[in-house]
């Protein structure tokens, strides 16, 4: 008898501990910033460029043309990259960015390639443009969820418009496409003060069809100090690469962006 009694005040105890320990966690207030509806942020980016394109037209099939060592582009650049945050349930976010980015770069080649269905010749200066621009709609699930410690669940339509050309030796290729790519992802944020948070997240887009092969990677993480509930500062670094091929005339992009950005983000 004496044991069974024993058992059950263990029992009772425990869930007493268990009750008194979640309870405190909830009654904890939430990291600075956390409570907040809005989050307007402003970021500058200064990414490496690195990747190459191959244009096939009029039955000429397209050279494997690097962006630095073909044409000379200026792979070193900085942007601004705005973000808005809507945190419309304790749970729940919604996110919408944008991107522009513009390289250009002058160069007399060394030598001879096919672009868009155009042959540069060796020693004919060159002058080229790229451009990228990138919407991203985002909704985020908090699926674990505590005072100090947060996953979440992502999904993400990046919206892509990219346009490259080239003119050079009374030349003039172009090429350019429009894309929707949705990713699936997650991520992990931890508090080890009020004030200070890191994060982390990866989203992937793979897929292969008959006639297309595509792979878009996104990957941040950063560390956001957060004085008061309204402002916070954030360092952080971002990897984000597009891999395309047309498995029928084996054109293809690869587009490599990876560098540490800063932010300014205001809350209300």
């Amino acid at each position: 008898m004496r044991v069974q009694t024993g058992k059950s005040l263990v029992i009772v105890l425990v869930l007493l501990a268990l009750w008194v320990g979640f309870g405190s966690e909830k009654a904890q207030a939430a990291p600075n910033g956390e409570n907040k509806w809005v989050e307007l942020e402003l970021r500058a980016w200064a990414p490496t460029l690195k990747g190459s394109v191959q244009s096939s037209a009029t039955g000429l099939l397209g050279s494997a043309v690097d962006f630095d060592r073909t044409l000379g582009v200026n792979t070193q650049q900085s942007f601004i990259w705005p973000k808005i945050t809507l945190h419309f349930a304790d749970r729940h976010r919604l996110s919408v960015s944008y991107l522009n980015m513009q390289y250009g770069g002058d160069k007399t080649l060394a030598q001879s390639f096919n672009f868009g269905g155009q042959t540069f010749n060796v020693n004919t200066g060159v002058r080229s443009e790229l451009e990228l621009k990138e919407i991203v709609g985002g909704y985020q699930y908090d699926f674990l969820k505590f005072s100090r410690l947060a996953a979440n669940f992502n999904l993400q339509v990046h919206y892509l418009d990219i346009d490259a050309q080239v003119r050079g030796g009374g030349l003039v290729a172009k090429e350019d496409f429009q894309v929707p790519i949705p990713t699936i992802g997650g991520g992990i944020q931890a508090w080890p003060v009020d004030w200070v948070k890191i994060s982390a997240d990866f989203n992937i887009f793979k897929l292969g069809v008959s006639g297309f092969k595509g792979e878009l990677i996104d990957s941040q993480a950063s560390l956001t100090i957060s004085p008061w509930d309204w402002v916070g500062l954030s360092a952080g670094y971002r990897y984000f690469r597009i891999l395309a091929r047309d498995t029928d005339s084996n054109d293809r992009a690869d587009w490599l962006q990876k560098g540490p950005y800063v932010s300014l983000m205001v809350r209300f």
